[in-house]
């Protein structure tokens, strides 16, 4: 009997005995995995607190190099408003002065064949970047660009930019750092130019364009043509600009008379369409006499934005002895 019992007190104790190296697998195995929790949970807060101190308003990156919202990959289509990009505050010993811009120096030319084998492109490079005062390593310099519709607002933020860029440079008063953008030749574009840090700002406004499909075009206001048979007159009153083709005629039966200004690259409609039409129907009145007629129009939206624009005058008539004729005249002019 005796023996039972210690066989099953034995039994008995090697069962508790089991149980309990259970439970201490199993609470070593969770604080393990708390334990484990805690150190990635704190590694994360870190490298997102390492993250925040070096970006601005944007969230982008303004520590040393460049930062881009837009690649340039589809230059022209408008950007989100801008905010002001801010950097870190002077680190110790560095000047404490306000970044008072210098007027930038400012290169265009074409895009790379390589990068642009059609030649709808060109490049703006913008350096020689300077300060009145030295300014600290932490000042951020932006440059947006845009066409003449982007503003600057008086909060800092950027409106109608097509594309922009960052940079904080180690050294910005050596003047050893620039920006580069591409942009859609024969486009009135602007370039605004901000210096930011925490004693103050300062920006630079340059409207550019690159004309690329008009080269030696007169530039308006200009008469093209003589006036004493086909002409074009091109005038700019208080900047707004009205585009006339004339026509002097004999008596007509019937005058077919299109006034058309195209992009020169892409044949898009750049003028408000307009045209007159004659047909003589009427034997009581008679057909259309001797004189000049003439279609005016203006640049439509798209127009705006345009540095050329080919003007397309396309005539077909009929004299009052049934004798059919034509007139085609064109000519390339430059808005800017």
């Amino acid at each position: 009997m005796y023996k039972v019992n210690d066989s099953l007190n034995s039994s008995f104790i090697a069962e508790m005995s089991k149980l309990i190296k259970n439970k201490l697998y199993i609470a070593t195995f969770y604080i393990t995995i708390l334990v484990s929790l805690t150190f990635v949970s704190c590694t994360r807060e870190e490298k997102k607190s390492d993250k925040l101190d070096s970006i601005g308003l944007l969230g982008l990156p303004v520590e040393d190099g460049t930062s881009v919202s837009s690649d340039g990959s589809n230059p022209g289509e408008v950007l989100p408003p801008i905010p002001p990009v801010v950097g870190a505050p002077a680190p110790p010993g560095q000047p404490l002065n306000a970044p008072i811009l210098n007027h930038p120096q400012t290169h265009i030319d074409n895009s790379p064949v390589s990068e642009d084998p059609s030649g709808f492109h060109g490049n703006i490079l913008i350096d020689h970047i300077s300060f009145q005062l030295p300014v600290h390593n932490q000042t951020t310099i932006t440059a947006y660009i845009g066409k003449r519709n982007m503003k600057l607002e008086l909060d800092g933020t950027v409106v109608n930019a097509t594309n922009f860029r960052t940079l904080t440079p180690q050294n910005p008063n050596g003047g050893a750092f620039w920006f580069n953008f591409k942009f859609h030749s024969d486009k009135k574009q602007k370039l605004i130019l901000v210096a930011r840090n925490e004693f103050g700002a300062s920006s630079k406004e340059i409207d550019f364009s690159h004309n690329r499909n008009c080269i030696g075009a007169p530039l308006v206001p200009v008469t093209i043509g003589d006036c004493n048979q086909h002409c074009f007159e091109i005038t700019n009153i208080a900047g707004q600009m009205e585009f006339k083709s004339k026509f002097k005629h004999g008596e007509l039966t019937y005058i077919e008379f299109d006034f058309t200004g195209l992009s020169p690259k892409t044949a898009g409609h750049l003028l408000v369409s307009n045209n007159f039409s004659y047909i003589w129907d009427d034997p009581a009145h008679p057909p259309l006499q001797p004189g000049v007629t003439s279609v005016a129009t203006g640049l439509n939206q798209e127009g705006k934005d345009n540095v050329c624009v080919l003007l397309q005058s396309n005539i077909s008539m009929e004299d009052e002895n049934g004798n059919f004729g034509s007139e085609f005249f064109h000519s390339l002019i430059r808005l800017e």
